[in-house]
C-alpha cells in the first residue's frame, strides 16, 4: 500500500511539473503564434487588394450561417476611397478551412486566399496548392476572381471542382458565398 501511495505521489509531481512546463512554453509561444497569424492575414489582404493602403476593421455585422464563423471583416481603402471588402471565415470543408475572400463593392470576387486547410492531403489540400491547375489553367482559388457573388456560388457553373475533392470544392464555395452574404447584408444596411 505504501509503495502504491509513493508511486501515486511521484506521478502527481511529474504531472504537475509537466503542466507547469507546458504553461510556461505556451506563455512564450502564444504571442508569437498570434503575431505570425496576424502577419499572414495582413499579407493575404494585401495580395487580394494590392492597391489598398489600409484596411478598416468592421465590428458590427451579421453572420447568416451557423456552421461558419466570421473571424474578421474589413473595408479595403485607398486613401478615403473604398476598394472593396475582405472577410476572413472559418468553417467545415472536408475537415476545416480558413479563407479570406475579397469582394469589390459590386460583389464581384476580387480574390481568395486560403490561409489554412486541414482537408485530406492529395485531394482537399489542392485547394490551396499554387501548382494545381484546373481545365482552364487556373488554380482552384484563382478561378474565383471576377465571379459575381450576388447569389450563392454554384459548383460546375461558377467554378470548377478539384478532381477527387468534391466535398472540399462544394464547401469552399459555400464559405465564399457566406462571406459574400455578410458583405451584401452590410451593404444593405443590416449592420453598420
Amino acid at each position: 500500500m505504501k509503495e502504491a501511495l509513493k508511486l501515486g505521489v511521484i506521478l502527481a509531481l511529474y504531472a504537475a511539473a509537466a503542466c507547469f512546463a507546458l504553461a510556461l512554453v505556451n506563455n512564450f509561444t502564444a504571442p508569437v503564434i498570434e503575431r505570425i497569424a496576424l502577419e499572414k492575414e495582413s499579407e493575404a489582404l494585401k495580395m487580394i487588394f494590392p492597391d489598398a493602403d489600409g484596411f478598416e476593421k468592421i465590428q458590427a455585422f451579421e453572420n447568416p450561417s451557423p456552421s461558419a464563423s466570421i473571424d474578421s471583416f474589413y473595408k479595403a481603402l485607398k486613401g478615403k476611397d473604398l476598394l472593396g471588402f475582405a472577410v476572413k471565415t472559418t468553417g467545415p470543408t472536408y475537415e476545416s478551412s480558413t479563407v479570406i475572400a475579397g469582394f469589390l463593392p459590386d460583389l464581384k470576387i476580387a480574390g481568395i486566399h486560403i490561409l489554412s486547410t486541414s482537408d485530406s492531403p492529395g485531394f482537399g489540400q489542392k485547394a490551396a496548392d499554387p501548382n494545381y491547375k484546373n481545365s482552364k489553367g487556373s488554380t482552384f482559388y484563382g478561378q474565383f476572381a471576377g465571379v459575381s457573388a450576388k447569389s450563392p456560388l454554384v459548383l460546375g457553373s461558377d467554378y470548377e471542382a478539384i478532381s477527387g475533392a468534391t466535398i472540399t470544392s462544394t464547401t469552399m464555395g459555400a464559405l465564399i458565398s457566406n462571406a459574400a452574404a455578410v458583405v451584401q447584408n452590410y451593404l444593405a444596411g443590416g449592420s453598420k
